[in-house]
């Protein structure tokens, strides 16, 4: 009777322990979603939605009647190095390493920005600039879980953008003349450049979201056209494979 009594113990002190390490776990899980998650996939959002506004939504009319002192071209590039700064970000804190469909998500993202395909110029970056820019806006600071990490304001980074070494970048350079000099979307320069991320980030999202449960917005999520070059590539059959056919979940 006493070995009977034991085992019972010892069968409930396990489950006990289980159930406190699953708890741990969860709370882990919230904590990293806080930290590193819910910001990554807030920075995809708001580039793709920027993006889609601008190349179909006739964004930059709306833009420059919002911004007269051409500010959003700054703006936009922001979002695109804030990108950037939280995809470096997670990739490193988060469990997002090994989520297979996420990284070959964001490296066609990568590839769509470094790509050679497209004429190099405006949005064009290069990985490792993608790298150093990234780390250039992120800072470290304390919060509630201790020592966190969170992107620069905006302001901060119009400023920074007047020193090196982002004054010294082409790449920024260009875009921001793009920005400023293009009438409408269809004269905007690496306009096929940014359609390809635009569609990329919103594959990332759909296949994020259903994994986290959430929505970040409701209504639809739109992708931008590609042109019949785009769709017919190999790579960009390849690259989107089984996730444009997923509903969307944003309105733009």
């Amino acid at each position: 009777m006493q070995w009977v009594i034991a085992l019972a113990t010892a069968m409930w002190a396990f489950l006990q322990w289980s159930h406190e390490r699953d708890q741990d776990r969860k709370k882990e899980r919230e904590r990293m979603a806080a930290l590193y998650v819910n910001p990554f996939l807030s920075a995809c959002d708001d580039l793709q939605s920027r993006i889609y506004n601008i190349l179909e939504l006739k964004g930059l009319k709306a833009l420059r009647e919002r911004y007269p002192d051409g500010t959003y071209a700054e703006e936009t590039l922001y979002l695109i190095v804030r990108y950037f700064g939280w995809l470096a970000t997670v990739m490193r804190y988060s469990p997002y390493p090994h989520d297979r469909e996420l990284i070959r998500c964001t490296e066609a993202v990568r590839d769509a920005f470094a790509s050679s395909k497209h004429p190099i110029g405006p949005f064009t970056f290069f990985s490792p600039e993608q790298k150093a820019l990234g780390k250039i806006v992120m800072q470290r600071f304390r919060g509630q879980h201790g020592i966190e990490l969170d992107t620069i304001p905006f302001y901060e980074f119009k400023d920074r953008l007047k020193s090196p070494p982002l004054c010294e970048s082409n790449s920024l350079k260009q875009s921001l003349e793009a920005l400023r000099k293009a009438d409408d979307a269809e004269s905007l320069q690496g306009r096929e450049r940014l359609a390809r991320v635009q569609n990329y980030l919103v594959d990332l999202l759909i296949d994020q979201e259903e994994k986290v449960g959430f929505s970040l917005f409701a209504g639809e999520r739109k992708q931008c056209p590609l042109s019949l070059e785009e769709i017919s590539s190999p790579d960009s059959q390849s690259e989107s494979t089984g996730s444009r056919k997923k509903p969307s979940r944003k309105k733009h």
